[in-house]
C-alpha cells in the first residue's frame, strides 16, 4: 500500500472527517479533507502556531458578494495557513489575492461542509496535528546515481591490424572447436 492510500485510509474514519481525496492539478497535488462538522478555528490556530505557522482570513470582500456571483469569483477559501506573511500580504489576501501555503480552509459552496486543503507535507503534517492522529513522515525517495555511458573494451593489436582477419580469428585467451565443414588438422604419429 502506498504512502498516500495509506493516508486516505488513516483519515476516511477520523470523527468529524466526510471524506478524504488526493486531488491533483496541474500546479501540484493536494490532499483535501471535509469535514461534517465546522472545524474548531482557534484549535487549528493554535496547532499552526506550535508549528510556526499563521492562519490568515482570506476572500472576506469576495465571500460578500451575491452567491452566484462570489461563485464565478471566489472557490470558497476562508482561511490560509502560512509560514511567514507581511501586513501588506495580509491586507491584500482579504481581497482576493491568495498568498502562497501549506494548507487553505475552504467551505464548501454547494453544501454545509468545510474542506481542509493541504497544499504540501508541512501542510498535512498540520492536519494530522489537528485531528490528533499520528503522523508518520513519508520514506525518503531513493537517490539514483547518475548512469554513465558504458565505455568501449580497448582492442586489441590482432583485432585493429586487419579487418578482414577479425572475422576469421577468435579473441585471444580463447580455445575454439573445428567446425564440422572444416577437417581437423592432422596429427603427427610417431613411432
Amino acid at each position: 500500500m502506498s504512502q498516500l492510500e495509506q493516508r486516505l485510509a488513516e483519515l476516511r474514519f477520523v470523527d468529524g472527517v466526510e471524506k478524504v481525496e488526493h486531488i491533483q492539478f496541474s500546479t501540484g497535488d493536494q490532499f483535501w479533507v471535509r469535514f461534517n462538522r465546522p472545524l474548531d478555528m482557534q484549535r487549528l490556530q493554535r496547532t499552526a502556531r506550535d508549528r510556526g505557522c499563521n492562519v490568515i482570513k482570506f476572500g472576506g470582500l469576495l465571500a460578500k458578494l451575491p452567491r452566484g456571483l462570489s461563485e464565478l469569483l471566489w472557490d470558497g477559501v476562508t482561511h490560509v495557513i502560512v509560514k511567514e506573511i507581511s501586513q501588506w500580504s495580509m491586507f491584500i489576501s482579504t481581497l482576493g489575492f491568495e498568498p502562497d501555503g501549506i494548507g487553505k480552509v475552504a467551505i464548501d459552496l454547494h453544501g454545509p461542509y468545510q474542506i481542509f486543503m493541504a497544499m504540501n507535507e508541512t501542510g498535512i503534517q498540520l492536519l494530522y496535528d489537528y485531528l490528533g492522529v499520528k503522523y508518520v513522515p513519508p520514506p525518503p525517495k531513493p537517490v539514483v546515481a547518475p548512469v554513465k555511458p558504458a565505455t568501449a573494451a580497448p582492442k586489441s593489436p590482432a583485432a585493429t591490424s586487419d579487418p578482414a582477419n577479425k572475422a576469421q580469428s577468435p579473441p585471444v585467451g580463447t580455445k575454439t572447436l573445428p567446425s564440422p565443414t572444416q577437417t581437423p588438422p592432422a596429427q603427427k604419429v610417431t613411432t
